[in-house]
């Protein structure tokens, strides 16, 4: 099936969602998605008002026995972070917090109007729908599934700080076998390593100088411009 843009409107949530229990309509289904996620959900709906969709997803949906409607398979709580923006009397009707109403009627006044098509991708039946769910749900699945960051490449993505010199500097020079440098990459705890170079007493030990925000070897009387790794 071809990818397709859909109206907010012609979308029903899952009442089969496997974050709810069995719901009997599409209010129950709201209600239990909002109980569930709670302030995840107006957070999400916060995000969507302000910045619009993740442009890296699309909705996965099941042509619905209703004229003219599908089923969200994948995307239920965007779907109703979007209902909630789009309506606020429906905000009104659910039961939740003071709080809760107060923010998604802010949200709700913030959501661009024009923010109405939605990109889609219509699949043949629940089965094939559900298989690309449990894929993106329960897992790597030696990579078939999303493969998530470690916490290298966390720390790579935010900056190249000290910590992340010092182990890049060791991956790459440091005579390790293939094998040790995965087991590196996938488990060292980044976090411990910055915290130690943070404490002067531990970069004085092991003769390490930070400048500028760069990880310097200072040993043996050489200057750190001659033995920089960062």
């Amino acid at each position: 099936m071809p990818p397709k843009q859909l109206k907010i409107d012609s979308l029903d949530l899952d009442l089969e969602n496997p974050r709810i229990t069995l719901a009997s309509d599409q209010r129950d289904a709201m209600q239990k998605i909002l109980k569930e996620q709670g302030a995840k959900l107006i957070n999400l709906a916060e995000s969507i008002a302000d910045n619009g969709l993740n442009p890296m997803d699309r909705f996965l949906v099941l042509r619905s026995d209703r004229a003219g409607k599908f089923t969200v398979i994948e995307g239920n709580r965007r779907l109703l972070a979007l209902k909630l923006l789009k309506k606020a009397p429906l905000v009104n009707d659910l039961e939740m917090s003071a709080g809760f109403r107060k923010r998604l009627l802010a949200a709700g006044n913030r959501f661009k109007a024009g923010t109405d098509s939605l990109d889609c991708f219509e699949v043949a039946d629940r089965a094939e729908g559900l298989d690309w769910v449990f894929r993106r749900h329960t897992g790597e699945h030696s990579g078939r599934g999303i493969v998530g960051w470690s916490g290298l490449a966390v720390a790579r993505f935010r900056g190249r700080d000290p910590g992340l010199q010092a182990l890049d500097f060791v991956l790459e020079h440091g005579d390790l076998d293939d094998e040790l440098k995965e087991q590196i990459s996938a488990k060292f705890p980044i976090s411990t390593l910055e915290r130690l170079l943070a404490t002067p007493s531990v970069r004085h030990a092991i003769g390490f100088d930070i400048r500028n925000k760069s990880l310097s070897v200072n040993r043996y009387g050489l200057s750190p411009a001659n033995q920089g790794c960062g």
